[in-house]
């Protein structure tokens, strides 16, 4: 081979904080490491706005006009905003495809990859595609997209074998390749305090409503305890709203999203994610590596192949009073959060090991890349 394999990483936007853009961060300083020629692409997002750190070898490919925003109140406005923006999106890293002529492009997201491959369909036997949530967590329209568009692409990511099957229907080449977190530790911190911490975007998936509705219960038998919430987006204020209405202000802490995330897991007694949805959440893999026992929804996909019942407890989705006992369970029992602290770091070790995670994602886009460059007789 004459030149390194060249891949581009695409997403809507890399200024945000969340799991998809620290992903796809995080996979382009790899394959930049293993010798790649790697970009990652987005609508409008310069370098010096991207989010997580970069190493000086990936290359920062950005749109000029930035996503339109959405000024409708109506449902029908609202829909129409988000076709317009998918358009918009599709459009614009569809072009990004075309200059830079990649070997192998990761699309990630549903919504992303179906607008991609509208525009950029020629392509898709260089594309790999990564929906990053559970296999039904759009709507119809989007879940038919996927149906005609997947079937096109060199190969399909499942982030859980839950999900597999499905995607496998539709595609046969599906593999699973588990998240990991970049967060490692030898062993658990065991903090006193009795916090409790939780992190994501604002937005309905995440379920922070529900926890606040359960820590009105968690702070009437646990007094002293803290609610610690990192992370921004459009609901912040109605969060916050709603802790007061609920009278548990006093109790909540809001933080903004940090690089120094890692000492937050440490100072946390338990750590809680109460989504309503999820693929493979990286928060909860980041505090299982670091030994925080964990309380979160059994939510369609994600948080069963997660936790072990020696590593935190998973209560029936959307169920507010047993998630505040799960929650009170744990931070009334010091010795058990010790047992599950250690078992964490054991289950993320053997499951989840970022050299397996980032071995098969190199192994996939590197053999669709040369594929592409160099045809099948040398991929093989």
């Amino acid at each position: 081979m004459s030149r390194p394999v060249r891949v581009l990483l695409l997403c809507d936007r890399l200024d945000i904080a969340g799991g998809v853009e620290r992903f796809v961060c995080m996979l382009a300083n790899h394959l930049a490491g293993e010798g790649l020629d790697v970009a990652v692409g987005s609508v409008a997002t310069p370098r010096s706005a991207v989010r997580y750190p970069l190493a000086p070898a990936v290359r920062v490919l950005a749109g000029t006009a930035a996503l339109p925003q959405d000024e409708s109140r109506s449902r029908v406005g609202r829909a129409w905003q988000l076709l317009r923006t998918q358009w918009h999106i599709g459009r614009a890293l569809s072009r990004l495809i075309r200059d830079d002529q990649p070997d192998v492009v990761l699309l990630n997201g549903l919504t992303t990859a179906c607008s991609v491959l509208l525009f950029s369909g020629r392509f898709a036997p260089r594309m790999v595609c990564c929906d990053h949530n559970h296999f039904a967590a759009r709507s119809r329209l989007w879940q038919r997209l996927r149906e005609r568009l997947y079937p096109r692409v060199a190969a399909v990511v499942s982030l859980t074998q839950a999900d597999a099957p499905r995607f496998r229907a539709i595609n046969p080449r599906t593999e699973v390749i588990y998240n990991c977190s970049a967060l490692q530790a030898g062993a658990p911190a065991l903090p006193a305090q009795p916090i409790v911490l939780a992190v994501g975007r604002h937005v309905a998936q995440k379920g922070f409503d529900l926890l606040l509705r359960a820590w009105v219960d968690v702070v009437r038998r646990v007094p002293d305890a803290c609610l610690r919430v990192v992370g921004d987006g459009p609901l912040r204020a109605g969060h916050e709203a709603l802790a007061v209405q609920l009278g548990v202000a006093g109790s909540v802490e809001w933080l903004a999203p940090t690089l120094a995330i890692e000492g937050l897991y440490r100072e946390a007694a338990v750590f809680v994610l109460p989504s309503r949805y999820e693929g493979m959440p990286l928060a909860l893999l980041e505090a299982q590596a670091l030994g925080v026992p964990a309380v979160a929804f059994d939510c369609p996909t994600g948080p069963a192949e997660i936790l072990s019942d020696d590593t935190g407890r998973l209560v029936a989705a959307g169920d507010v009073p047993a998630l505040a006992a799960a929650l009170v369970e744990l931070l009334a029992s010091p010795p058990l959060r010790a047992s599950m602290g250690r078992a964490a770091i054991e289950r993320s070790r053997a499951v989840f090991s970022p050299d397996e995670h980032a071995r098969r994602w190199t192994a996939l886009l590197r053999e669709v890349g040369v594929k592409q460059a160099y045809g099948p007789a040398v991929a093989a």
